[in-house]
C-alpha cells in the first residue's frame, strides 16, 4: 500500500440499526436470493463519501454533533432491487420528513469541510439485504418498524475476507418515540 493511500480513509455515514431491528431485518433477509450482507454490517447509507484524507477524519467526526437532535421512525416496508449492481435491498415507500431533514443536515455541514463532495442526485433510502442478488420474487411480508437514533461515520476497510466497517465516530440522537413510564 502506497503512503498516499495510507493517509486515506473510504468514508460513509449511515443510519445503524439497534439489535431487534437487525434480527429483524435478519428475517427479510430469507426471503432474499444472493450473498447476504453480515448482520453486523447491516445499515442505511445517508452520504458516502468515498476517499478521503484521514487528517479530515476530526472535523469529519465533529459534523455528527452539528445534527438535529432527533431521531426517525422508518418503516420499511417494501423490497427493491438494484438492477445494475444486483442488490437487493429493504425500504420504505414513503420517506418520513425527518429522514430528509436529517440527510439535508449532514449535507449541510458536510459542505464546509468537503466542497468537493457531491452527493447522489437521487437518494433511495434503503438498507442492503444481498449482493450478486437476485429480483425479490415476492412482497415483503412483514413490515420493520425502525426507530432510527444511531447515526455513525464509518470506515470502509478492504481485506482479504471482505470488507470490514470500522466505527469512527457516532451520535446517538432522541428517538422518535418515546418510552412512556408508569406513574407510581
Amino acid at each position: 500500500m502506497s503512503s498516499v493511500a495510507k493517509q486515506q480513509a473510504r468514508l460513509y455515514y449511515a443510519l445503524w440499526p439497534d439489535e431487534p431491528t437487525v434480527r429483524e431485518l435478519e428475517g427479510a433477509q430469507m426471503d432474499v436470493v444472493g450473498r447476504k450482507v453480515k448482520a453486523d454490517q447491516l445499515h442505511l447509507t445517508l452520504a458516502f463519501l468515498g476517499n478521503q484524507p484521514t487528517g479530515k477524519l476530526p472535523a469529519l467526526a465533529a459534523v455528527l454533533a452539528q445534527l438535529p437532535p432527533q431521531g426517525s421512525m422508518i418503516e420499511l416496508d417494501r423490497y427493491g432491487y438494484f438492477k445494475q449492481q444486483q442488490i437487493a435491498w429493504i425500504g420504505p415507500s414513503e420517506v418520513p420528513l425527518s429522514l430528509l431533514d436529517l440527510r439535508r443536515a449532514l449535507l449541510m455541514g458536510l459542505s464546509t469541510i468537503t466542497p468537493r463532495f457531491k452527493a447522489e442526485a437521487r437518494f433511495v433510502p434503503h438498507v442492503t439485504l444481498a449482493r450478486d442478488a437476485e429480483a425479490p420474487a415476492q412482497q415483503l411480508v412483514k413490515r420493520i418498524r425502525w426507530s432510527a437514533s444511531r447515526i455513525v461515520l464509518v470506515q470502509s476497510i478492504p481485506t482479504r475476507q471482505g470488507v470490514i466497517y470500522s466505527l469512527v465516530a457516532e451520535r446517538l440522537l432522541d428517538c422518535a418515540v418515546t418510552p412512556v413510564v408508569p406513574a407510581s
